[in-house]
């Protein structure tokens, strides 16, 4: 790589400016069947309700529970899409009382339905809040007596059961979800392991990153190296933007990538003489690669639309193969700043463009894309 710098601002991209209709405020009810009920993170509920509008004008999505939101899904859709702000979800086909031996007997109903037996695995979760967490031991007992039932009333496909959603992706199977939305009522519905938004318990993937980690932001990019299923080859050539003090750089290191790290502040100690990192003390936004690389990896505290512009300058001049990024999103209208965001990158030149708000993302969203 033949680095550079350049003397001009070259985030500021035309912005193409979409308009967004004004999302209205519902009062939260009950899922019904053939509802989509979905897990966000804490307090991301009005997110996802005005992701879930932008997406279709045509749903009606509303609130559950705190991080639960529940929609019917319009005409011809067989499932969502991929939302940001969906940490979990699944299509309601059964509403039942909390009681461990009535969801046994549900489960035993449902995955019958489908013939054959076939590989499946089940998780029983609660949201992502303070309402929902007070509900986890609760949850807990109901899913042991639930396992327990189906043991001996479904034997067949008893013994096909995985022992976690990761392995019915593997092989082809089926994810059985079911969401304690309060004390004393269980939506329950199943889907293929593939369609699943995550193959975690309500989408909580909690990844474990070592001690020497430089900072907590190395669990962000873990997470979404999982998440997309794909990560650096050994030797690839990444760029980090915004490196300092090294999270990032970390993690794709123990990948055995080649890292350029482009920040004018100082990397963590454990990172300055690692033979496959060179730290470029350089502003983000007038560095130059000079060659292709095969990934661009970008984790900078910048108003995100300036940032999105920047990256889509990479596409056009094809200084990248794979994006992998964090953008920090406004307090408000999250969901607007998503949907512009994704714009600018689009006609940059990223496509397939993936995006969702990780579970070790805060105020965030990560977008993964590539340029064909």
């Amino acid at each position: 790589m033949r680095a550079s710098l350049t003397t001009s601002n070259p985030s500021r991209e035309p912005v193409k400016r979409r308009s967004f209709p004004v999302v209205p405020v519902v009062a939260a009810a009950l899922p019904t069947l053939g509802d989509w009920l979905f897990g966000t993170r804490t307090e991301g509920d009005r997110d996802l309700i005005e992701e879930l509008f932008f997406t279709d004008n045509k749903l009606r999505p509303h609130p559950v529970a705190p991080g639960l939101v529940a929609t019917r899904l319009s005409s011809g859709r067989v499932d969502p899409g991929e939302l940001a702000f969906a940490r979990q979800g699944f299509p309601v086909a059964v509403l039942l009382r909390a009681d461990g031996d009535a969801l046994g007997r549900a489960i035993g109903n449902e995955i019958s339905k489908g013939g054959k037996p076939q590989p499946w695995a089940f998780d029983l979760w609660v949201s992502d809040s303070d309402e929902g967490n007070r509900l986890s031991q609760t949850a807990t007992t109901l899913e042991k007596r639930a396992r327990f039932v189906v043991e001996h009333l479904a034997k067949p496909w008893a013994a096909q059961q995985l022992a976690s959603a990761r392995e019915a992706f593997a092989k082809e199977g089926i994810y059985v979800q079911a969401c304690l939305f309060s004390p004393d009522r269980i939506a329950l519905g199943l889907l293929p392991a593939h369609r699943a938004p995550s193959l975690a318990p309500g989408g909580r993937l909690r990844v474990h990153i070592d001690d020497d980690a430089p900072s907590r932001a190395a669990a962000k990019l873990a997470e979404a190296f999982l998440w997309l299923g794909r990560a650096p080859e050994p030797q690839d050539v990444c760029v980090d933007l915004g490196a300092a003090p090294g999270g990032w750089s970390y993690v794709l290191l123990q990948h055995r990538a080649k890292v350029y790290a482009v920040d004018r502040g100082k990397l963590a100690p454990n990172l300055r003489n690692q033979k496959n990192l060179e730290h470029i003390p350089a502003d983000a936004f007038h560095f130059n690669p000079g060659d292709p690389v095969d990934w661009l990896c970008c984790d900078m505290a910048w108003r995100p639309l300036e940032v999105a512009g920047l990256l889509a300058r990479w596409a056009r001049r094809g200084w990248a193969r794979h994006l992998i990024v964090n953008f920090k999103l406004p307090m408000k209208k999250k969901a607007e700043h998503l949907f512009r965001i994704r714009d600018i990158l689009s006609d940059g030149g990223w496509s397939s463009l993936r995006a969702r708000q990780l579970y070790h993302d805060r105020d965030e969203v990560t977008i993964a894309g590539v340029r064909i």
